[in-house]
């Protein structure tokens, strides 16, 4: 990687981690997403004690659209952006108003084992092996639990095919280590959700790094409209790579 694709990099990187500051400092929780909440209760039986895996541990992350519903308001506001674009085919189905399930990345071998161990003489061996090569945990296939909540090696969403067969994403090991802790849950950063959403691109990160860095200079006091107005600013420029306001 030349000299310059490095600061290039690193100003993307920097700005975006100053958006997420921002988050962490005022956005908060008003009131939970109660199917989120119930999803994340049950990951608890379902795959962290399956795994052996305290949450506290920073050897997962839940990844997908989920760190959205961390924020009231935040997924209706992306909606009502795709729908200002008119462009629905590239934007793909709206996001929903709750989670439908729970994806967690767990990318540790050993915790795969650990998860072998404890499985052995409890749920039938034949469903459980048959997604466990394939490094696929789907606990309510063996009876465990009636929620979709369901573990992956890595984060590949290109591997669902239909209509995520093209999509791109970062490596599962800076995924990870991007990854911040919200409640006592690791969640995919903001960056890797809209990155995954939206497939930004090299040209539009730079732009938008420099939207983010003026955002953070200019405002001390952020509300929750502010920063729900930068990602809908950041959304609209999947759409108009010429936007810079």
């Amino acid at each position: 990687m030349k000299l310059s694709e490095i600061y290039e990099e690193m100003l993307i990187r920097d700005a975006w981690n100053k958006l997420e500051e921002a988050f962490n400092e005022t956005v908060l929780l008003e009131e939970g997403n109660a199917k989120l909440d119930a999803l994340l209760k049950e990951s608890n039986r379902a795959i962290f004690e399956s795994f052996g895996i305290n949450p506290d541990e920073k050897k997962y992350f839940i990844a997908g659209s989920a760190r959205l519903y961390l924020y009231p308001g935040l997924v209706e506001f992306i909606n009502e952006v795709a729908d200002e674009t008119g462009n629905t085919k590239s934007l793909g189905p709206k996001t929903p108003t709750e989670p439908g399930d729970l994806d967690i990345v767990i990318p540790g071998d050993k915790d795969w084992e650990t998860l072998k161990n404890n499985m052995s003489g409890k749920v039938d061996s034949d469903k459980f092996e048959q997604n466990y090569n394939n490094k696929i945990f789907r606990p309510n296939e063996l009876g465990l639990t009636k929620m979709d909540i369901e573990s992956f090696d890595a984060w590949a969403p290109n591997r669902a095919g239909g209509e995520y067969s093209d999509t791109k994403v970062d490596s599962t090991k800076n995924i990870l280590n991007r990854a911040t802790k919200f409640n006592g849950y690791y969640f995919m950063n903001m960056y890797d959700v809209i990155n995954y959403k939206f497939q930004m691109g090299r040209a539009k990160d730079l732009k938008i790094a420099g939207l983010i860095n003026n955002f953070i200079k200019r405002r001390e006091n952020r509300s929750k409209e502010d920063l729900f107005k930068i990602i809908s600013r950041i959304v609209r420029m999947r759409f108009n790579p010429t936007t810079t306001k």
